[in-house]
């Protein structure tokens, strides 16, 4: 099975909690930070205007013409107590207990709704409560913000009135765009070292094959790449020596005593007592014992490119930031293309994101950039 790393989790941690910015886009409204000062560079007005702009936008109002059923952004279902996503993966329920952030942003959302139903009612029998809430609606526009529809039951006010439903309508939309900040990032010749740990036990066919793509991509083209092999058992150990040798004595492979490593532990293998041997005797001059090392955890049958390993850079930051990619999982190959009678094609012409070929492996943590 061949894994191609493409999109990403990213955990920031701050101040011992876990943050996510999500940075809304608008096509003809832009504001930015003021840097000679810390306050926002625009007026209340301003704010207030562009929110209500973003309100009468939204497809709330009008419909909007597509082009295809592609363009149609689904509602999601829910209710006080469960979300029903439709958005699935693999790895994805397909009905979820709201925790977290989704929890806040529905019970905010159900408070306001409360609050508008509540507003000319002065009787505490006649009030709105939470236990008045049916179901509702909840989708995300790109451009203007979260728009939601809620459903209650109607309150009798009266023995003689007649049961009913009433819904709200309520949106989020999004604030104006901001510049955080803008950074430069290291060159080619300053760009951190990563230290790339791989538990393995036998599997030397695909270890060969994992060697030759790390040579032409870390050592020759990255160049700032280690490699330490942590090896469980006995059996397959010479091979596994004697590719990474090979590897050492080939001209111009880029691999030395300084970038590549093997060490071998006679146990039952343990992916995660390898990384964690790995991680512990990760070594590089430029770190030395005691600074941050930053580390890729990796597993045999991944195949990466140089630009992932800019991403694993970009993604993470000592004691902030860790990075999980998501990461794309081929079919059989001689099961996909029998069944398309085609012949298989060489590796390099597999690796293709498509729904014939693969999955997102949205369900599995098991790649991480991080530091040590």
């Amino acid at each position: 099975m061949i894994l191609l790393c493409y999109t990403l989790h990213i955990f920031c941690f701050v101040s011992g909690g876990t943050n996510s910015l999500q940075a809304p886009r608008h096509s003809s409204s832009f504001f930015a930070f003021n840097s000679s000062t810390t306050n926002p560079s625009i007026t209340n007005a301003e704010c207030s205007n562009y929110i209500k702009k973003q309100v009468m936008q939204s497809e709330i109002f009008h419909g909007t013409p597509l082009n295809n059923e592609y363009e149609l952004i689904p509602f999601n279902h829910f209710t006080y107590s469960r979300v029903y996503p439709i958005d699935l993966g693999l790895g994805k329920r397909v009905v979820e207990k709201p925790i977290g952030y989704k929890r806040k942003d529905l019970l905010e959302t159900l408070m306001k709704g409360l609050e508008s139903l509540n507003k000319n009612v002065t009787g505490k029998v006649s009030r709105y409560t939470l236990d008045d809430f049916l179901e509702g609606l909840y989708r995300i526009e790109p451009t203007t913000g979260t728009q939601y529809e809620l459903y209650f039951r109607t309150k009798q006010v009266n023995k003689s009135d007649q049961s009913g439903f009433t819904k709200v309508v309520v949106m989020r939309p999004f604030a104006p765009l901001q510049t955080i900040r803008s950074e430069i990032l290291p060159g080619p010749k300053e760009k951190e070292l990563i230290h790339i740990i791989l538990p393995l036990s036998g599997r030397t066919a695909t270890f060969q094959s994992f060697m030759d793509k790390f040579v032409k991509i870390g050592l020759k083209n990255d160049r700032r790449v280690h490699l330490t092999v942590v090896y469980f058992g006995e059996e397959g150990l010479s091979e596994a020596r004697s590719i990474m040798s090979r590897v050492l004595m080939t001209k111009n492979s880029g691999g030395s005593a300084h970038n590549l490593r093997l060490l071998a532990l006679n146990e039952t293998f343990s992916r995660g007592k390898g990384l964690r041997v790995g991680a512990e005797r990760a070594w590089g001059a430029d770190a030395g014992d005691r600074g941050d090392v930053l580390l890729f955890m990796c597993d045999v049958d991944v195949v990466f490119s140089a630009r992932f390993l800019d991403r694993c850079r970009w993604n993470t930051r000592p004691g902030k930031k860790v990075y999980y990619p998501v990461v794309f999982s081929l079919y059989n190959p001689h099961v996909v293309y029998t069944l398309q009678g085609r012949e298989v094609p060489p590796e390099n012409d597999q690796l293709v994101i498509s729904r014939d070929t693969g999955f997102w492996r949205d369900f599995g943590y098991g790649m991480t950039c991080q530091y040590r």
